[in-house]
């Protein structure tokens, strides 16, 4: 008999699926046939590891998002000698390299999450809420100061172009956004070192 797949490449296998197809026929019309399929996996294995579709479509939501967020918190430690909107770029700068190195991901991420339940947005936005409290502690450590409306408005910025990209088909180009962005970012961030003088 076969040796038996350890359960971190299953899972791995099954994600890697998920992810593939449902940004090419949407989350609605995939089902676990296809992932087993994909995966090259038993149905019967497939319910060892996830309970349902929605099960396996949130654990490769939050090992994707769980490996961009700790490139951007990376990216941030790196650049610590830096100022607060140089760090900020850096961070961007990780977010959109990782989404464009994984088109089918962000997807998931920017689109057909949004199909996958409450459960699903409420994911979503407490991963957004991760890279709002990172930009918080960068401004801090600058001096600064960041109200939380204020950071989800700069990444609402990032999140809509990032939205088109996909939309159109464009995910390679993400990298390139952070041009457009650099201004919303920067005037973002000098409203916050304006706010920390104030207070002096």
């Amino acid at each position: 008999m076969p040796a038996p797949i350890p359960a971190t490449e299953v899972r791995h296998r099954v994600q890697t699926a998920m992810a593939t197809l449902v940004a090419e026929k949407g989350y609605a019309m995939v089902t676990i046939d296809d992932i087993a399929r994909a995966a090259r996996i038993s149905k019967r294995t497939f319910y060892d590891h996830y309970v349902d579709k929605q099960d396996c479509l949130l654990a490769a939501y939050d090992a994707a998002a769980g490996q961009v967020l700790s490139a951007a918190q990376r990216a941030a430690d790196a650049a610590a000698d830096e100022d607060a909107v140089t760090r900020v770029e850096a961070v961007i700068s990780t977010y959109l390299k990782a989404l464009a190195a994984r088109p089918e991901m962000t997807r998931v991420f920017h689109v057909e999450i949004q199909a996958a339940g409450a459960e699903a947005l409420r994911r979503h936005l407490a991963v957004d809420l991760e890279y709002v409290a990172l930009l918080q502690r960068i401004v801090r450590e600058d001096g600064g100061s960041l109200p939380r409306a204020n950071a989800i408005a700069a990444l609402g910025a990032v999140h809509e172009l990032v939205l088109h990209a996909v939309a159109d088909e464009r995910t390679a180009r993400l990298p390139t956004l952070l041009a457009t962005v650099r201004p919303v970012l920067h005037a973002t961030l000098a409203d916050a070192g304006s706010r920390a003088r104030a207070s002096n």
